[in-house]
């Protein structure tokens, strides 16, 4: 097996499915005549566990590539994209930031701030340069889990590749893209699209896909410990469990036409994050509890953020009155939960969680 691609021997079996994909399906969904992994014995009996086979794996991207290597193959691609880097994990990481802005060049503000917002970080500048500068920063830190993410985001790119997602009968596959929060959103990412490379062969694009993948896998394969001591596997719980409230939450915080729900939960939001200090970007707040963007927002519901920023109540007194206009409790624990996942500074998240549930009497 190249030595390159070794670390394949600690990846999960889902986390295959896009490179699987690509070794044994066309860009249109026939299967490929070329492919020798779809005819090896290890495959037919344990597929489609693919850890069982993670080797053969290795060796038929390298066969597929046309190269003699994994880092030959890397290097050809990173040429026609004028990335360069020190090694392997240098060159790759470049390549995968550029990647993510040629498909992103068509985003709005509005995107990147949906976009920090799925990575849990808080950029500079609402931008592609912004948002590389705060996940670089994360990633060097070894803080947080944002590169988790742009892989996930980076295998939304490859699937691009194919007219149609060949991986869609994945169970493990489709619960890994649940952690993003909106796939439709992701899709707008069009990377293979011609007015986007331009012209490469058909075999530089699978190139350029097949290096991707690799990549990706290799990001989501890192082991990093977070502030708190976390290992990699408890942020990735944590990030699941963020993304989970995301979508939970708005659904009772915004109603339209009920501004007073609203407002009080904005004024939680505003008490809550006020105490440690961490307010949250008046658009990020808006993204993350209604669903929509303040510039989205009627003139009547800025007013009701505007009043909930100046809003002078204490916690306890913002969720009693949350709880008699018919907020369970077991919402109001989504709340506290989704703010305090919000921001990766907050000290030993789950302590301080069920500490606020409990003062609350939510618990």
């Amino acid at each position: 097996m190249d030595s390159q691609l070794e670390f394949f021997s600690h990846a999960v079996s889902a986390d295959f499915d896009i490179l699987v994909a690509l070794l044994n399906t066309t860009k249109n969904g026939a299967e490929k005549t070329e492919s020798t992994l779809r005819s090896a014995r290890d495959f037919q009996c344990y597929q489609p566990d693919h850890h069982q086979y993670h080797s053969l794996i290795a060796d038929e991207c390298v066969k597929q590539s046309g190269f003699s290597s994994y880092a030959e193959a890397l290097q050809a691609v990173c040429a026609k994209f004028g990335v360069n880097g020190e090694n392997t994990e240098e060159k790759e990481h470049e390549l995968m930031w550029k990647a993510v802005s040629l498909a992103a060049k068509e985003y709005t503000e509005e995107d990147y701030i949906r976009f920090a917002l799925e990575l849990r970080i808080q950029p500079k500048t609402y931008s592609f340069v912004g948002i590389k500068e705060a996940v670089n920063a994360k990633f060097a830190e070894k803080e947080i889990l944002p590169m988790y993410k742009i892989a996930l985001c980076v295998n939304a790119l490859v699937l691009g590749y194919f007219a149609e997602n060949p991986c869609a009968s994945s169970k493990p596959y489709e619960s890994s893209l649940l952690e993003l929060r909106s796939v439709e959103r992701f899709a707008k990412f069009a990377l293979f699209s011609e007015n986007v490379l331009g012209a490469h062969s058909e075999q530089e694009a699978f190139c350029l896909a097949l290096v991707l993948a690799v990549a990706a896998l290799r990001k989501r394969d890192l082991v990093f410990y977070g502030r708190s001591g976390d290992s990699k596997a408890e942020l990735i719980r944590k990030m699941k469990r963020f993304t989970a409230l995301l979508k939970t939450v708005p659904a009772f915080a915004y109603a339209k036409g009920n501004t007073e729900v609203m407002e009080l939960v904005y004024a939680f939001n505003r008490a809550y994050l006020g105490m440690y200090k961490m307010p949250l970007p008046k658009e990020m707040a808006c993204e993350m509890l209604f669903g929509t963007m303040f510039s989205s927002l009627s003139a009547e519901e800025r007013e009701a953020v505007a009043k909930a920023e100046q809003c002078t109540m204490d916690l306890k007194q913002i969720s009693d009155k949350l709880l008699s206009l018919g907020i369970s409790k077991d919402q109001m624990q989504d709340l506290i939960g989704v703010l305090a996942l919000s921001n990766n500074k907050l000290i030993k998240i789950e302590n301080i969680f069920i500490e606020w549930a409990v003062k609350l009497g939510l618990r």
